[in-house]
């Protein structure tokens, strides 16, 4: 069948869905139970794409077509099976975007198992986290005011990941046993902590492509490269948690977060720039001079604040990457930058409507560094 038909039939079964979901939900069925079934049988048709679509292009005309459904049914208020939840998301949009760059980053590597790996930790791992969360979860943590997640549900998620990577490793390609069971345990960990920290469905995004990019950084894995990888994870995760807790200035969430895009400038730049932000990050949990807000609990800086002042430093991280050069000087200056911002306030102390401001201006600032010092 050419690209059209089945794109013509995967239209209908999706909206076959969302029927199924208005009726499940008119019958009395929770919007949360609805909106987690289209999600995860959702997935299961769009793990087929690398098997039965040749072209991007397809993809993309599916999955933008997607979100504008998603756009305008929760502008106009319907399809509340999908949209009808307490809490704020955005993840129905976030959904499509991730499948498209998936498919678009398997097809270049030529890795199709990559793609279906990182759509079913999505489809899999977070639903049956959610269930166990919401049954069972008796141990809350807080992410940010007003959004708790459970130990129970991020170790349903650890433990669904894991053998989710390792099964499908270890069954559909030449990667061998121990090399499969390590990269399992470096992604699982990884994807954990972000749907953990993860605010307003920004999981649906973030956790398949970071998925698809550490699968596609160990395409010919070591267990010695593997092991040291995961080795750096836990001593950042650990580290953090350790040496910057205790001063309640940043919150759980936000210390994990730090840990967890720590390794990540690691793994991208190297020791030098791990060591900036690590400094960096202790000036920010032990003194006033960056994070001085007025706050009705001390520990209160959490996932927006840290997310807000590290986009651009993180974006450096990858274009540094993929350059290969040395970015040390705009790295630094992103940094600064983001701080200034947030030390003077100059969006006017909302943290929610701040990051376009801090992103655009650091981003120009990068740019300039860039040209006349980097």
């Amino acid at each position: 069948m050419t690209d059209i038909i089945w794109a013509g039939i995967i239209s209908i079964i999706f909206l076959l869905f969302f029927v199924v979901a208005e009726i499940l939900r008119k019958k009395g069925i929770k919007p949360e139970a609805t909106r987690k079934f289209v999600h995860f049988s959702g997935a299961f048709v769009t793990i087929f794409f690398p098997f039965i679509l040749n072209s991007h292009w397809t993809v993309l005309v599916l999955a933008a077509g997607f979100a504008f459904i998603m756009l305008l049914t929760k502008k106009l208020e319907l399809l509340q099976s999908v949209h009808g939840v307490m809490r704020k998301s955005d993840g129905a949009i976030y959904h499509p975007v991730a499948i498209y760059t998936c498919f678009l980053y398997s097809q270049i590597l030529n890795q199709p198992m990559f793609y279906v790996i990182a759509i079913l930790i999505l489809a899999v791992s977070d639903a049956l986290a959610a269930l166990v969360g919401k049954s069972y979860g008796a141990n809350e943590y807080l992410v940010e005011v007003g959004t708790r997640k459970t130990i129970e549900g991020s170790v349903t998620f650890f433990l669904t990941s894991f053998l989710i990577v390792h099964l499908i490793l270890l069954l559909t390609t030449q990667t061998g046993r121990v090399e499969s069971v390590l990269i399992a345990l470096l992604i699982s960990i990884i994807v954990t902590v972000f749907e953990g920290v993860s605010l307003k469905g920004a999981d649906n995004l973030f956790i398949p492509l970071a998925t698809m990019f550490i699968l596609s950084k160990n395409i010919t894995p070591t267990v010695n490269g593997i092991s040291f990888q995961i080795f750096v994870l836990i001593g950042f995760l650990v580290g953090y948690l350790i040496l910057m807790l205790p001063y309640k200035r940043i919150g759980f969430s936000g210390v994990l977060l730090l840990g967890l895009i720590n390794y990540t400038i690691w793994a991208l730049l190297g020791n030098i720039y791990a060591i900036i932000l690590f400094g960096f990050s202790f000036i920010c949990a032990k003194t006033d001079l960056i994070l001085n807000y007025d706050c009705e609990e001390s520990d209160a800086y959490r996932v927006r604040p840290v997310f807000y002042i590290m986009t651009v430093p993180v974006v450096c991280a990858f274009l540094g990457n993929f350059i290969g050069e040395n970015i040390i000087f705009p790295f630094v200056v992103s940094i600064i930058c983001e701080s200034v911002i947030i030390k003077t306030r100059l969006f006017k102390g909302d943290l929610n409507k701040g990051l376009w401001l801090t992103s655009i201006v650091s981003l120009i600032m990068l740019g300039v560094s860039y040209v006349f010092i980097g």
